[in-house]
């Protein structure tokens, strides 16, 4: 029972932490509307540089870094669906708006290093690792909710509330994904990198703000992941069945 408890109040109190901090980011962003990448996601900075500490300090980052048993071409075709969906990403965005390069190129670190950083530790880091001792589906169905819920805030940001929903699906099924690749004991790297140039794209994309950009790439990237998620779900549920086929998280402490 204690250690129910003390699960449940980790989760709250991570999933509060990241909402204060991305509140008052949008918050800012609201009333200030900063045209610098930079100051867009400042307010969010704090808890990047945090996580850093946090893993140099407590040598903690080998735990979620380099947990991958697989080789590096295994790690590539659990990658391929994610490359096929950035570049459906970029192609419905009309590639990228290079009116300005430095804000093109601080706007890629922005995201990998801080959002991704962030927001992957948080859920995929975090937040998976103290729930999978309840087995996998509890672990990566509740991440994934909390993480689409965590979307809702983009309203705050001055996001319609139509894009803010489908955000909010899409978001859940990139982490029914994100999270799956983890309890297949693949590195957090590759979760971060897609967050990263997920955002990047869709941010510095040459549609943003075109009403005309097509659905169907919206549609057909969601189908693309709704499969994988699928596949990744069936492929980890058979795996289950024998014991040491399950992520071991007894020696790894939040």
């Amino acid at each position: 029972m204690r250690t129910n408890k003390r699960i449940i109040l980790s989760i709250i109190g991570l999933e509060l932490l990241l909402m204060v901090f991305f509140t008052a980011n949008g918050a800012f962003v609201s009333i200030t509307s900063p045209e610098r990448p930079l100051l867009q996601f400042i307010g969010v900075i704090p808890l990047a540089l945090g996580i850093l500490i946090y893993l140099l300090v407590g040598n903690k980052w080998k735990h979620y870094f380099f947990t991958s048993q697989s080789s590096a071409k295994k790690a590539l075709l659990y990658s391929l669906p994610l490359i096929l969906v950035l570049i459906l990403i970029a192609y419905g965005n009309n590639g990228l708006n290079t009116s300005s390069l430095p804000d093109l190129f601080m706007m890629l670190l922005i995201q990998i290093l801080v959002i991704g950083l962030v927001e992957e530790m948080f859920f995929r880091g975090f937040m998976l690792r103290l729930l999978l001792s309840k087995g996998f589906r509890v672990a990566v169905f509740t991440t994934s909710f909390l993480f689409a819920i965590t979307h809702s805030l983009q309203l705050i940001g001055g996001q319609s509330l139509i894009d803010t929903f489908f955000q909010i699906i899409y978001a859940f099924i990139v982490g029914l994904v994100l999270s799956l690749l983890i309890v297949h004991r693949q590195s957090i790297v590759i979760p971060i990198l897609f967050h990263g140039l997920n955002n990047f794209l869709q941010f510095m994309g040459n549609s943003i703000g075109n009403v005309n950009e097509p659905a169907a790439i919206e549609y057909l990237i969601i189908g693309i992941m709704l499969v994988y998620s699928i596949y990744l779900w069936r492929s980890m549920a058979a795996k289950t069945k024998n014991v040491s086929d399950i992520p071991d998280t007894r020696n790894v402490n939040v």
